[in-house]
């Protein structure tokens, strides 16, 4: 037979059990004020708690002398409250104001030197509605910049599964493949066996009906922002581009079942502040845009390859006309232009034999000189033709 209680009887039970003794009972809190800054809740109070060793630390009142006492920011009032230190260095999961809290009395830093030296720690928020949001059992304000969303929801959890939840509709799930619930579980739809592991993070869950109480689930294409660290899983992912290599295409995350990586957003950005971005790949690596790819550089892009193909052709194979080298091609123009003056010169000075003696041709005279002057403009303009930025061998 299960039992529905109330907070209230849950609270009114706590320090009656094993794990507390009549000289140090677990007891239960609410929160006024949390220490973040220099100046929370006060400047007075922050000095009070301890500077800033006291950050996480909070303003609580004992639980049954807290009904209908709202509370304020004046140090009046703060100066009437007790101080806890959070119990865990390493977690800042620090409570929102109004949350319940249970407190444990323990040493304090100076116990060593006197024993009665005793210091509240809290070792967590009581989980009142089972939110990641917020647990707070009165509709009071729960902080000076927090404001509570209507539509974040706990994540669905499957048997194994370990999830850490932020207030915002953030989270980390490690999970697994759970082929029973594909029909809810994106990434246990490939008929992969049970078990297989996957790492989620998930910035952003979006929830398309915030009036429903029902748990979240991950949804690729709907998340704000996501990483996925699969193993054997297929990812539903829909491509930014629709433009593809007509040759060269690679799998899409929804049909490849070894392990990936899969970083989506709206806008990724990797940077690197000091030295180089490395990228390697055993096989392709493909850039694909609908709109423009640019490569820039402060000095030069070197593609080294065995074969640099541009373009494909009309029946989407390779393409087979080879480019010229431009060195090469301007000897060569300047060789044949070279040749075409040293043939203007024999025309301009041509003569025919007559009995007269040797005669001017006028008309192949005049058109030597014109070929002449023509070739040498040419040999000016091949000065320019050669690009002073692209380069190949």
């Amino acid at each position: 037979m299960r039992y529905r209680i109330g907070y209230g009887t849950l609270i009114s039970g706590v320090g009656k059990n094993n794990f507390s003794n009549d000289n140090n009972p677990t007891k239960v809190g609410k929160v006024y004020g949390v220490v973040t800054t220099e100046n929370t809740p006060t400047k007075k109070q922050f000095q009070r708690a301890g500077g800033f060793s006291a950050i996480g630390s909070v303003f609580y009142l004992d639980y049954k002398g807290s009904e209908n006492i709202d509370g304020n920011n004046s140090d009046s009032f703060f100066d009437s409250c007790n101080i806890a230190k959070p119990f865990h260095s390493s977690n800042q999961n620090y409570p929102l104001i109004g949350e319940l809290i249970l407190l444990q009395t323990l040493p304090s830093a100076g116990s060593q030197l006197s024993p009665n030296s005793n210091q509240a720690y809290y070792v967590g928020t009581i989980n009142l509605f089972n939110n990641p949001q917020q647990n707070a059992p009165s509709g009071n304000t729960l902080g000076k910049t927090f404001n509570e969303s209507s539509d974040i929801r706990p994540l669905l959890s499957f048997e194994g599964d370990r999830i850490y939840q932020g207030r915002k509709g953030n989270g980390i799930r490690f999970g697994s493949t759970v082929s029973s619930k594909s029909d809810i579980s994106e990434w246990s739809r490939n008929g992969r066996p049970d078990g297989d592991p996957i790492t989620i993070l998930v910035n952003g869950y979006v929830t398309t009906d915030t009036g429903s109480l029902s748990p979240n689930i991950e949804e690729i294409n709907k998340e704000m922002s996501s990483i996925y660290m699969t193993s054997t899983q297929t990812i539903p992912l829909i491509p930014g581009a629709s433009i593809v290599n007509p040759i060269n295409s690679s799998l899409a995350p929804s049909k490849y079942i070894n392990s990936q990586l899969i970083l989506n957003s709206d806008r990724v950005i990797i940077n690197s502040k000091k030295d180089e971005v490395l990228l390697f790949a055993k096989t392709n690596i493909e850039l694909n845009t609908d709109n423009i790819i640019n490569l820039n550089a402060g000095q030069y892009i070197h593609l080294n390859t065995g074969k640099i193909l541009l373009g494909t052709k009309s029946d989407k194979t390779v393409p087979d006309e080879p480019v010229l080298l431009g060195g090469q091609t301007h000897d060569l123009l300047l060789e044949v232009c070279n040749t075409l003056q040293r043939l203007a010169g024999y025309l301009s000075s041509a003569v025919t034999v007559s009995s007269d003696g040797a005669l001017p041709i006028p008309s192949i005279n005049d058109g030597g000189t014109q070929l002449f002057s023509d070739v040498t403009n040419l040999i000016d303009k091949l000065g320019t033709i050669q690009s002073d930025k692209v380069f190949t061998t």
